[in-house]
């Protein structure tokens, strides 16, 4: 059975300071200021595509852009279950309560991998469904479905760097998932174009190739920040025990 250890990074003291101690009010301005644009970033990823995706024709733009809605109202899912996590285990860490911290990471990790094996399975087998349920023409529905089922799948990806993030936002380390959501999202915009129109060694993919850069620089993300916190290079360390 898998089993998420939370621990404090033993290079605390080079990374950040007790978010407990000194000013209440300058100690929540520099912690929110760069979840601020971490959030953010992280929202703009429909709009990179869409404009690119606006140079291929009217069916393109008015599949993705219905897609996009429900995409996003299954992001808000995410969002809003690791925001949760982030409150629990900042709570527990500052009480000095690991082992309590560490059951909500253990529990998070269990609840972000359920989550997206349902997407996954919600997109490879009802995107078209999803797509009719808005009335849109056959050729709107396609375009839509081909961006939709990708997005879905990809929704591991999401999940991964979102639920590590939080899980370092909630030790106090903010400016860490800043500097992976802005790298990632810059790869993005060099990607996205890339994959759509087929420049340089990439295949041309249309409306595919925007979600599937999308999902590319998440994982990539995701990857980044795993192993920032398995290998402890940030305020806390997470260790997966398979036994």
């Amino acid at each position: 059975m898998a089993k998420s250890l939370l621990t404090r990074s033993k290079t605390e003291g080079e990374i950040g300071r007790d978010w407990t101690q000194g000013s209440i009010t300058k100690n929540l301005l520099s912690l929110s200021w760069p979840m601020l644009i971490s959030y953010t970033i992280q929202m703009i990823g429909p709009t990179i595509d869409m404009v690119w995706i606006g140079k291929l024709g009217s069916n393109s733009i008015a599949g993705v852009g219905v897609s996009v809605m429900t995409v996003q109202f299954a992001n808000s899912l995410i969002w809003g279950l690791f925001v949760g996590t982030t409150a629990m285990i900042a709570r527990f860490i500052g009480a000095k309560d690991a082992q309590t911290a560490n059951r909500v990471a253990q529990q998070s990790f269990v609840i972000g991998v359920s989550f997206s094996i349902a997407m996954v399975i919600i997109g490879l087998f009802m995107s078209d469904a999803i797509l009719a349920l808005f009335g849109v023409e056959p050729g709107v529905a396609a375009e839509g479905a081909a961006y939709l089922r990708i997005q879905f799948v990809g929704m591991a990806t999401m999940s991964t760097i979102s639920l590590s993030q939080s899980i370092m936002q909630a030790s106090g380390d903010a400016f860490t998932p800043m500097k992976i959501n802005i790298g990632y999202r810059l790869f993005q915009v060099v990607l996205c174009p890339a994959l759509i129109f087929g420049w340089w060694i990439f295949p041309e993919l249309g409306v595919r190739g925007a979600a599937l850069s999308n999902v590319i620089t998440q994982g990539i993300g995701g990857a980044i920040a795993l192993r920032i916190l398995f290998t402890g290079r940030t305020r806390t360390q997470v260790q997966i025990n398979l036994w």
